[in-house]
């Protein structure tokens, strides 16, 4: 955390100054669940920037009202690491609660929900199936933008505590994960795009950073191309596939492994390839 100090007028046409003292986030490591919706919906252009900077610098909007354009735009650049998707391993967003309608066509709910939780750091508790899931909705939803694969994303990465992953919940829960604000999902999914690029860190030879899969943007016309991540989302149903093979009797034995260990082999797979190949 950063300890920062505002000077501001509390009355514009008088020469003296009140001073406020606050501590902000000077990393990912640092954000709060609050601060990381506000962040998510600046991505989408759907926060003031005043509004921005009450959520991320805990200053109050009148203060914040008083200062000029140039001191919020000095302000602004404290939190440049919000537009740098650096590597993070963990999930900001711990839990969501859920709640259960009576009817879809009434607005009552029923009996009271229940809490679906985040996977602990590194992707630590998480099997190779759920995994494969999490990780296609994800894909699904970066290309579609169709809130069903954001809802089904969230329904194949949040479980209830200690509750084993079962794709069959996803079914039976996205639906209500859809009532969720919009803004909390989508700071979910930049929580795990975060994510993806610590697996880039941690797994060089499977994952890529998202400069990697970016193309190069292209100028014609005056026209700019904006670049686009390119990410295949079927490619870990293949990489199942290649592990199970013709086996298919275990098939949940290698779906229920942690994705770690699975991760750790393949790059022990792909070092033995390399080395056998020089």
């Amino acid at each position: 955390m950063l300890k920062i100090e505002v000077k501001y007028r509390p009355i514009s046409w008088l020469p003296f100054t009140r001073k406020v003292d606050s501590n902000v986030p000077q990393n990912w490591g640092d954000v709060t669940q609050e601060q990381l919706i506000a962040i998510a919906c600046l991505y989408k252009s759907a926060i003031s920037d005043i509004a921005f900077l009450k959520v991320i610098s805990g200053l109050k909007k009148r203060i914040l009202n008083k200062l000029s354009d140039y001191e919020r735009y000095k302000l602004m650049e404290i939190f440049e690491f919000v537009g740098d998707q650096k590597p993070y391993h963990k999930f900001i967003i711990r839990r969501i609660e859920l709640r259960w309608l009576r009817s879809l066509s009434l607005s009552k709910w029923s009996k009271p929900g229940f809490t679906l939780c985040a996977p602990e750091g590194k992707l630590k508790g998480i099997t190779f199936g759920q995994f494969i899931f999490a990780d296609t909705y994800f894909a699904n939803y970066q290309q579609s933008n169709d809130e069903p694969d954001l809802n089904k994303f969230i329904a194949s990465l949040y479980l209830r505590k200690d509750e084993p992953f079962d794709e069959k919940r996803i079914q039976s829960r996205h639906f209500q994960i859809g009532k969720i604000d919009k803004n909390i999902r989508e700071a979910i999914v930049l929580n795990y795009q975060l994510m993806h690029e610590w697996l880039a860190l941690a797994y060089p030879l499977i994952f890529h950073t998202a400069v990697e899969l970016t193309t190069i943007p292209t100028v014609s016309d005056d026209d700019i191309a904006v670049p686009e991540v390119k990410r295949d989302p079927n490619i870990w149903i293949k990489v199942f596939q290649n592990f199970v093979g013709d086996d298919i009797i275990h098939d949940e034995v290698w779906a229920a492994k942690p994705v770690n260990t699975i991760f750790a082999y393949m790059t022990r797979k792909y070092k033995e390839n390399a080395r056998s190949h020089k």
